[in-house]
């Protein structure tokens, strides 16, 4: 199996490397710029955080992860990741009301996909100061905390993941579980 991380420019993208790895999955870090192309032989892809936006990554990129539409296979997206996927599927990012920054604690409203084995509270690192304020269309809705409603999101086909919150940071309870999870996904 092999997964390609798109790199954000994320002070924590090593530590997305390190726990895939930890996991015995080959993993490679892949420009943001590059077109689907270039994604074939990849079994899915992570979409990582980093420090920008959600429209000025796109901008400063020329929209090119509009592929995020295009690309069948599975995905996950982190922090920004989770943005980009929400807004470029038809979701709505604005800034956050209350930006959160350090742990927070974070509720799974239903585990059965990429929190599967969480318990109903956990805490998790967070470093934002967007959010996802509406999910995209075929998207629920499975964890939020007291000030960020939208934590955690599924595609009704079980294929794309996202989290607001680093799951890559040992701050984060049992976040390698996400890794493990979406991993299990990409096998079948």
């Amino acid at each position: 199996m092999k997964v390609g991380l798109i790199y954000f420019g994320g002070q924590y993208n090593h530590l997305i490397l390190k726990n895939v790895k930890y996991l015995g999955v080959e993993i490679n870090v892949v420009n943001p710029s590059i077109g689907i192309d270039q994604m074939k032989g990849y079994d899915c892809v992570i979409f990582s955080g980093g420090p920008q936006s959600v429209k000025e990554e796109l901008h400063r990129m020329g929209n090119s992860p509009i592929f995020v539409k295009e690309l069948s296979i599975p995905k996950l997206g982190i922090c920004l990741g989770h943005q980009l996927i929400a807004y470029v599927l038809g979701g709505r990012v604005d800034r956050a009301d209350n930006p959160e920054f350090g742990l927070v604690k974070i509720t799974v409203d239903d585990n059965d996909t990429i929190l599967r084995g969480f318990p109903k509270e956990f805490s998790a690192w967070e470093s934002h100061n967007d959010e996802v304020k509406e999910p995209p269309p075929g998207f629920r809705v499975i964890a939020g905390s007291q000030t960020t409603r939208i934590q955690s999101m599924v595609s009704s086909d079980n294929t794309t993941f996202t989290v607001q919150f680093h799951p890559e940071v040992k701050h984060t309870e049992n976040g390698i579980q996400v890794f493990k999870n979406f991993l299990d996904v990409c096998k079948k």
